[in-house]
């Protein structure tokens, strides 16, 4: 069976140091063969020329719109055909535009029967100007792309000092407290490894979904954050049957959703995520003998019925 190629996403504000940090990764991973696809709003992009050390034929860019939005079909036919004429890929990176919707970069992942047979969704990262943070911050694009994140990497932290930092990092845990969170200076990450960027940020949300739940509530100005549990194991076929669907008719409230889950059939937990009524369902780690399973779903969005997702859950799952 061919593997697939895992593929890693690099959003951010414009100017956040997307280029930069693409630029330390191609360098640091001189060993693996890498595919880049980029796009860029005009005529002509010129961040191709900007990314070194990579070969040419191995960069792809969409310069016609944007791959979130009004040309995502060809988004989708662009990692098709590198696909089938790049040979053995280890890894794909696609760098977005600085205002995309990170949500429709994400979706055919989830939702093309033929993409899900040639790649996995390893993760999403998100640079975030700390020089910039509190005007960029203001924009929805932006805070969408933290929302949807599973990797925040502050940039730019020798431009502020450590109190700044620490309030930068508070605010992104109120948007996104799931994701890992870590700061780079000049777009360079210390020990960022993509062969474990997957596992590193998976065992990171593995591990602060089992923390003891320090709210279950958290509401701002424009979104919300909800966190629900529920104990024992359940069947993960019956789960997705409410869950997909519910995902689907809430996509408009709720942007994301991600979850640790204990099936009855599996020796692993189960990581589930939901992003614009999209949904993904992935191997956990093993659950250890004599570990008491306590489901949890954490949810952001927009004006969220908490009330009536916990009652609809709870119904579902415990009806005959």
């Amino acid at each position: 069976m061919k593997r697939k190629i895992p593929a890693v996403l690099v959003t951010g504000f414009l100017g956040a140091g997307k280029t930069t940090f693409l630029n330390e990764v191609i360098r640091e991973h001189q060993h693996l063969k890498m595919a880049l696809v980029e796009n860029e709003f005009g005529q002509q992009s010129i961040d191709q020329d900007l990314i070194v050390g990579m070969q040419s034929e191995n960069v792809f860019d969409l310069s016609n719109g944007c791959i979130c939005c009004s040309i995502s079909n060809e988004f989708s036919l662009t990692l098709l055909e590198l696909a089938s004429k790049a040979g053995d890929i280890d890894f794909l990176l696609v760098e977005t535009t600085g205002i995309a919707d990170l949500a429709n970069v994400i979706k055919p992942f989830y939702e093309d029967r033929e993409l899900k047979e040639q790649y996995t969704l390893a993760g999403s990262v998100c640079l975030v100007d700390a020089a910039n943070f509190d005007q960029q911050m203001s924009e929805r694009e932006q805070q969408m792309q933290v929302i949807l994140s599973d990797l925040l990497i502050i940039n730019k932290a020798e431009l502020v000092s450590e109190e700044e930092l620490k309030a930068i990092e508070k605010k992104l845990t109120a948007w996104n407290g799931t994701a890992k969170i870590i700061h780079s200076s000049y777009g360079k990450v210390a020990n960022f490894r993509l062969e474990a960027f997957s596992e590193s940020v998976q065992g990171k949300l593995e591990k602060k979904m089992a923390e003891p739940v320090m709210f279950r509530l958290i509401k701002s100005k424009k979104y919300t954050t909800f966190t629900h549990e529920f104990p024992g194991t359940i069947s993960i076929s019956r789960f997705k049957y409410w869950f997909d669907y519910f995902a689907a008719i809430n996509q408009r409230e709720i942007y994301r959703i991600k979850g640790i889950l204990f099936s009855k059939d599996s020796p692993n937990k189960v990581v589930v995520q939901s992003v614009g009524g999209a949904t993904s369902y992935s191997e956990g780690s093993l659950i250890v003998p004599g570990e008491t399973p306590n489901n949890r779903l954490v949810f952001i969005g927009k004006e969220i019925d908490f009330e009536r997702i916990g009652y609809e859950l709870d119904r579902y799952l415990t009806k005959d």
